[in-house]
C-alpha cells in the first residue's frame, strides 16, 4: 500500500512559514503607525436675524362737552366697535378734529412694539399749521396758531405689566414740537433701584422667533394729552390727565385761535440694540428706512389733524 501522506520536513515548515511572514508585511503596507480617529460637521449655517418695529395708534377722549361734533363722532365710531366687542374702550386710529373750541380735550395713544430682537425706538414730531386770519377769517382778531395754546402732557407706560404711567413731558404743543423735532428717545422701563433711580431705553420684543429670547411683559404705550384752556379757566387750576396748570390770562386763546388750523406728523424709528453704543447717532440714507413708522398727516386715513371752529 502507497503511502499518500505530504511529508513535511523542517526546512519546509520554515520556508513556508517565511512566505506567509513576506505576505503578511505586504498587506500592512497600506495602514498607518499611529492610532487615529476623525469627526465631521456638516450644514453649518448663519442666517441673520429679523428686526421689526410695529406702532398701532388709537384715539382714547374726544371731550367737547357732549355737544361737539367731534365728540359726537367719536361716540358714534366707538358704539359700533363695541357692537362686536363690549370691552373695546378706544376707537382705532386718529380722529381728527374739525372743531376745536377752547375748554375741549383730546387723548391719543400709540402702542409700540418691537419684534424678535431688543431694540431702541426713537419719536420725532413735526407740525404745519395756520392762523385764522390766513383761513380766511376777518370778522375778529385771528392770529393765534393752535399750538401756542393747546397744553400738552406726555405719558409713557413702560414695558412693566400694570399702569404706571410716566410724565415725560408737559407744556405747549408747540414746546413739546420743539423738543422731539429731532427725535426723542421712548423708554423700555424708568424705576427705582436701591434708592436710584433707573431709566433702560433698550425695548425687549414684544414677540419674537429667537428660540428662548427674553419678551417683554407688555407693550409701550406713548400717549398725549391735548387741552384748550378756556376764559373760564383764568386764575384757576386745570389738571390735564393728572398735570396741573395754573391758568393765566395769557394761556387763554379765546378769539384768536377761531379758524386756526393745525396738521402734525408723528414718526417712530427703530434700531437694534446690540453693538449700538450711540442710537440713532447718524441720520438714514434712505427716505424710506424699512425699520420706521410714520404716522403722518398727508397720508389720509391716519391724518393727525386739529382745526379751530369759527365760534
Amino acid at each position: 500500500m502507497e503511502n499518500d501522506r505530504i511529508g513535511l520536513s523542517r526546512r519546509k515548515v520554515l520556508v513556508g512559514l517565511g512566505a506567509m511572514g513576506v505576505a503578511s508585511a505586504g498587506a500592512g503596507l497600506g495602514t498607518t503607525a499611529y492610532f487615529s480617529d476623525e469627526e465631521s460637521f456638516e450644514n453649518n449655517t448663519i442666517t441673520a436675524g429679523q428686526f421689526e418695529l410695529e406702532v398701532t395708534q388709537s384715539t382714547h377722549v374726544v371731550d367737547q362737552d357732549g355737544i361737539g361734533p367731534d365728540e359726537q363722532t367719536f361716540d358714534s365710531m366707538l358704539a359700533e366697535a363695541q357692537e362686536e366687542d363690549q370691552t373695546i374702550e378706544v376707537v382705532d386710529g386718529f380722529l381728527d378734529i374739525t372743531d376745536a373750541k377752547p375748554g375741549d380735550s383730546y387723548k391719543y395713544c400709540w402702542d409700540v412694539c418691537v419684534k424678535h430682537n431688543p431694540g431702541y425706538v426713537q419719536i420725532t414730531l413735526d407740525g404745519d399749521e395756520s392762523t385764522g386770519n390766513d383761513n380766511g377769517v376777518d370778522h375778529v382778531d385771528a392770529s393765534g396758531l393752535l399750538s401756542e395754546y393747546m397744553l400738552a402732557v406726555v405719558t409713557i407706560d413702560d414695558q412693566q405689566a400694570g399702569d404706571d404711567e410716566d410724565i415725560v413731558f408737559q407744556g405747549t404743543l408747540g414746546e413739546l414740537i420743539d423738543e422731539w423735532d429731532e427725535g426723542g428717545l421712548i423708554h423700555a422701563y424708568a424705576g427705582v433701584e436701591n434708592d436710584e433711580p433707573v431709566v433702560e431705553y433698550c425695548h425687549l420684543p414684544c414677540e419674537s422667533d429667537v428660540e428662548g429670547a427674553e419678551l417683554a411683559e407688555d407693550s409701550v404705550e406713548v400717549c398725549v394729552y391735548l387741552y384748550l384752556p378756556s376764559h373760564g379757566d383764568i386764575g384757576e387750576e386745570v389738571a390735564v390727565d393728572g398735570t396741573t396748570f395754573d391758568i393765566t390770562e395769557q394761556m387763554s386763546p379765546g378769539n384768536l385761535v377761531q379758524g386756526a388750523s393745525f396738521s402734525g406728523d408723528v414718526h417712530f424709528a427703530a434700531e437694534q440694540c446690540r453693538h449700538n453704543d450711540d442710537p440713532f447717532a447718524e441720520e438714514a440714507e434712505s427716505d424710506d428706512p424699512a425699520n420706521e413708522s410714520d404716522v403722518s398727516g398727508d397720508d389720509g386715513g391716519n391724518a393727525t389733524a386739529l382745526d379751530g371752529g369759527e365760534n
